[in-house]
């Protein structure tokens, strides 16, 4: 896999390097997202040879000595061939550079030519059979569509990293905010899936303009909604007041007496402007009519996004984020806000703060951001179950004051480390390590590295003790740092805490009620303690860890073996300090540690099978992979 870089050319250089580069980004994450699902038997077809023999005269595509050639036969006179290198962990080969070409023995001689993403799928789909099509691919077109705009938008990520690399050299040197860390992470978005960038619905100015890549400021949209039509958490605040400065709400209220409405009789939401342009005005235009939804004013307010698209920060700043819904597709999901999913966040927060006031350990290191200020469409008639409400809703997210306030403690999402220069730095990363003592070489790397580990790992363990895995991606999980020191973690989104109920309820916990659409899966309550423990070891460790672990090696020339015996030394110390039910240090031990397999994350093949929207969740599935801890140790 390609690590995804931040570009550093001079401002002003023509979109189509950016392309270019992103082109290769994008085919470097799909080949080996396909090797890793073994998509199609690719996997299983391929044969790795030291040398091609008379077998096809390729120009201009020698090995390196740790390389081989990958040739994956279609039919008799086409393969389609790129050069490897041996994994030791998760796969078992990985692309190590391009291009990947499609070589045909015609009439005329041989004939070889480059593929694109596009083109690659194209040639792979072509050789499958109609059943395979038919089982595996119904969803190809859209696929197809989704790749064309993650190149796109990689390219215009790359354009907007170029702008930032002075002030992420800053970061190594002063102290930072919260937004331009949130702009660093937003440069490697979700690690190892070719088409995370893809924000399906904007085109590139609006790309440009409401990305957190490009740092841009911007109003929102305010809509009366009268109250019998809103359902909200359990707080008597109104939303305004929480991200809106003095000046502003007095434009706000004066909006609201302009048209003759009272608070009394309406609640006002705030809307994003590009999904007030796109959607809301057709899609309420009936209760626009009917004075049930009323726009107010638009442009109120300055926000920029931050790294989850939707939730934006105030210019002013404080401790008030605002989430709001915006109709495109990012992740093949949809990017709104259903209420019942703030609802369950309302209940995931209450849950896990209940942990922690049973939990002496979790009360020194874990912290949550507030989720119970949240409002959202309702029509009393209506189906609650319907996308319609998710797309007139919103969330105010408070981050703890006490942190925000304490001058030594800084917050960095844990995807910001994972972020890497074109001059092979990672300024988060290296921000850390200067804090600590300036010191560079591979003990610091694999013991600032550790910190982390052990932060991160044994608060998870805990958690899954009582029966509860929170949402632990890097986007998600921030790291509290206090003069260099990893001292704990912050949670920031709680709408997917997913539980084991005999465990909750074995440690005094009720089941919060989840409200969760009829008819669809239900992966927030897991039938089985190995499956609620497989989000850790797939979310968190191999995406989350091991992404970082990905850059920390290119960066430091560590072998990753040295990462994995980390993290698999950290899970050990866990199982012997950690005061732990027998039966929950069973399952550790023989999941993470005992078992020759481990899950693994699916992310082609679910969006390839998709049918339908799938609304606003992910399509997802779960593959299998060698145990990591186990490889580390042969």
């Amino acid at each position: 896999m390609q690590t995804e870089l931040i570009g550093t050319s001079a401002p002003g250089a023509d979109l189509e390097k950016f392309r270019k580069q992103a082109t290769e980004s994008v085919m470097h994450d799909l080949v080996n997202a396909l090797v890793h699902e073994n998509l199609l038997g690719i996997t299983e077809k391929a044969v790795l040879i030291p040398n091609l023999g008379d077998m096809l005269p390729v120009q201009e595509f020698e090995l390196a000595s740790d390389e081989l050639y990958c040739c994956l036969e279609l039919d008799n006179n086409r393969f389609v061939m790129f050069r490897v290198r041996r994994q030791r962990f998760i796969q078992p080969f990985k692309l190590s550079r391009l291009p990947v070409l499609l070589a045909t023995n015609s009439p005329e001689g041989p004939v070889q030519e480059d593929l694109g993403p596009i083109e690659l799928i194209r040639v792979l789909a072509e050789g499958a059979s109609e059943e395979q099509r038919a089982a595996l691919l119904p969803n190809l077109s859209d696929f197809l569509t989704e790749l064309g705009d993650a190149i796109e938008h990689t390219a215009l990520s790359l354009e907007a990293a170029h702008a930032f690399i002075e002030e992420m050299d800053s970061l190594a040197e002063s102290s930072s905010s919260l937004l331009p860390m949130e702009r660093l992470s937003s440069l490697r978005d979700r690690p190892f899936h070719p088409t995370s960038r893809a924000k399906r619905g904007w085109n590139s100015n609006e790309y440009r303009q409401f990305s957190p890549e490009f740092g841009r400021e911007f109003g929102l949209d305010w809509v009366a909604v009268r109250r019998d039509h809103i359902v909200k958490g359990k707080n008597t605040d109104d939303v305004a007041s929480l991200i809106l400065t003095e000046s502003e709400l007095n434009q706000l209220e004066a909006a609201m007496a302009g048209v003759g409405l009272e608070s009394k009789d309406y609640a006002v939401l705030p809307v994003h402007p590009w999904q007030m342009k796109h959607v809301l005005r057709s899609l309420y235009k009936a209760e626009m009519e009917q004075g049930i939804c009323i726009p107010l004013i638009s442009g109120l307010g300055r926000f920029a996004a931050t790294s989850s698209v939707r939730a934006l920060s105030p210019k002013h700043g404080g401790r008030f984020h605002i989430k709001v819904p915006i109709a495109i597709y990012s992740l093949a999901a949809l990017r709104i806000l259903p209420p019942r999913y703030l609802n369950n966040g309302e209940k995931g927060q209450r849950l896990l703060q209940q942990v922690i006031e049973r939990e002496p350990l979790l009360q020194k290191r874990l912290h949550l951001c507030s989720e119970k200020f949240w409002w959202g469409f309702h029509d009393p008639k209506g189906d609650p179950f319907e996308d319609k409400p998710g797309h007139l809703s919103c969330l105010v997210r408070e981050y703890p004051e006490y942190l925000l306030d304490d001058k030594n403690v800084e917050l960095v999402a844990m995807s910001a480390l994972a972020v890497m220069d074109e001059r092979g730095t990672i300024p988060a990363f290296s921000r850390l390590l200067a804090a600590r003592s300036g010191t560079v070489n591979r003990d610091s790397v694999l013991n600032l590295f550790g910190e982390i580990c052990r932060q991160f790992i044994e608060t998870a363990l805990i958690c899954f003790r009582f029966g509860i895995m929170p949402e632990i991606h890097g986007q998600n999980v921030m790291l509290t740092v206090r003069n260099g020191s990893i001292t704990g973690l912050l949670l920031r989104d709680h709408d997917t805490i997913r539980l084991y109920l005999p465990w909750l309820e074995r440690e005094g916990l009720t089941d919060p009620g989840y409200v969760v659409k009829p008819g669809t899966p239900n992966s927030l309550i897991n039938e089985t303690p190995e499956a609620l423990l497989s989000y850790f070891q797939t979310l968190g460790i191999q995406v989350n860890l091991y992404a970082i672990t990905d850059v920390l090696s290119k960066a430091y020339s560590i072998e990753e073996t040295a990462f994995w015996q980390t993290i698999r030394t950290v899970i050990q110390s866990c199982l012997a300090d950690l005061n732990l039910p027998e039966a929950v240090r069973d399952v550790m031990q023989t999941q993470l540690l005992l078992s020759p397999i481990w899950p693994t994350r699916l992310l082609l093949a679910p969006l390839l099978k998709r049918l339908g929207t799938g609304g606003g969740s992910m399509p997802a599935g779960v593959g299998q992979t060698r145990n990591p801890l186990q490889v580390c140790e042969s």
